[in-house]
């Protein structure tokens, strides 16, 4: 810009003094070179002012072009200062984002620094818990060992020899208070509702069987009364796990009024969880009171 408007100067001030030069019609040229004295005639003269006056035109079609160019160089600088500002806003826009990551990356760089120092507590007690389990896992290899240990010093035969030998099984139980018992259509188990004896728990007076608490040998014994009248029959049955090992049965025609008995006795090997009860046959009949005529009862010889 300030190139053009001195050029611009230079060339009104070049046509300021042609046409000065004009105006006196005629050029002084010994004022320009003292020096040396020129004798100028009238035709030179003519000739001179001849081309100045075509020259003038020529000088307004330069400014003509030059003011172009100022105009055109004035559109232009206002363009690039529009591009300046719209850059530099920009830059301080880019400046204000630039700070902003800034805070964002050190806030990361912080919650990362605060994570790996997690980590390494963690790693510290993860460290910590593996010696613990090892340790207890030796422990625990330990104990096992001395169970096998005393497992094998501990035989089975040892172990049922403290338990036989700790078994105390033994009962005795009545039948009942009401009197007759029978007879009926169909076979029914015989239940000694009155109990006196039942050391381990064995008899259940509530079903009327015996379950063997341990394998052994077993003494059973019962008793049964009747009351005798003219076609009754007297009869029994001993039932070991639901198969009959024993039936007592006795007969009369001519009744006498008074009570019969009858009484028998078994030893049985029993295997654990093995049952035992009475059953009145179908047609029979036995009698009881509070005088318990009716008995039955047993105990463990010794296990075996």
């Amino acid at each position: 810009m300030k190139v053009g408007s001195s050029l611009l100067l230079c060339l009104l001030v070049s046509w300021a003094l042609q046409v000065r030069a004009s105006e006196v019609g005629e050029t002084k040229l010994h004022d320009l070179l003292p020096n040396k004295k020129l004798t100028l005639d009238h035709d030179a003269a003519a000739d001179q002012f001849t081309d100045q006056n075509s020259a003038t035109p020529d000088i307004w079609t330069e400014l003509r072009v030059l003011r172009d160019m100022v105009v055109k160089q004035n559109v232009e600088l206002r363009t690039v200062k529009a591009r300046l500002g719209a850059s530099e806003k920009m830059g301080e826009d880019l400046r204000k984002e630039n700070m902003e990551q800034s805070a964002d990356l050190m806030d990361l760089r912080a919650r990362l620094d605060a994570s790996e120092r997690r980590v390494e507590e963690l790693k510290v007690q993860l460290e910590n818990q593996a010696a613990e389990l090892l340790s207890t896992q030796a422990r625990v290899a330990v104990s096992e060992n001395e169970l096998q240990l005393l497992k094998t010093n501990t035989t089975e035969h040892q172990v049922d020899i403290l338990i036989k030998d700790s078994a105390k099984v033994a009962f005795y139980a009545a039948l009942t208070n009401s009197g007759k018992v029978g007879p009926h259509n169909t076979p029914k188990v015989l239940r000694f509702s009155k109990v006196f004896t039942n050391i381990g728990k064995a008899y259940s007076p509530t079903t009327g069987f015996f379950t063997a608490p341990v394998k052994g040998l077993y003494f059973f014994r019962f008793t049964v009364c009747s009351h005798r009248n003219e076609h009754i029959i007297m009869a029994v049955k001993l039932f070991h796990n639901g198969r009959s090992i024993m039936y007592n049965l006795q007969t009369w025609d001519n009744g006498y009024g008074h009570f019969e008995y009858m009484s028998n006795a078994v030893i049985l090997e029993l295997n654990v969880s093995d049952e035992l009860h009475l059953v009145l046959p179908e047609g029979g009949q036995i009698y009881d009171n509070g005088n318990n005529h009716s008995t039955f009862s047993g105990f463990l010889l010794f296990g075996v």
